[in-house]
């Protein structure tokens, strides 16, 4: 079960650094918009509200690095190890059956290393 919860944990780590990856990516977009559009306004005209376009732009493919940036931080965080849940006492008699079975292979497999 341990080995469920590591990669259910590396697994969300991925998704998570992915959003944040396709969220710079949508800003990036965004900024580069504004940036073509502000460019074509400053060199028909210099200043005023196509400043405020091309400041505009830069923002958004600020924050655009930035959110990329952090979701390459946090895909590539290391995961904690996760210990495994807890059993109950009062579970199926078939799943105390078939865990009992694999603790006596598993014993026997390390009685036969030694």
């Amino acid at each position: 079960m341990a080995i469920l919860a590591y990669y259910e944990a590396l697994l969300r780590k991925k998704v998570q650094g992915a959003i944040f990856n396709g969220v710079g990516g949508i800003f990036l977009l965004i900024g580069t918009g504004f940036l073509a559009a502000a460019l074509w306004m400053v060199l028909a005209e210099v200043r005023d509200a196509k400043f405020a376009a091309t400041v505009m732009g830069f923002g958004f493919v600020a924050l655009g690095f930035v959110a990329m940036g952090v979701g390459s931080i946090v895909s590539r965080m290391r995961i904690r190890h996760m210990p495994a849940p807890r059993a109950r006492v009062g579970g199926s008699p078939m799943f105390q059956l078939l865990e009992g079975f694999l603790v006596g292979i598993d014993a026997g497999r390390r009685s036969r290393r030694r």
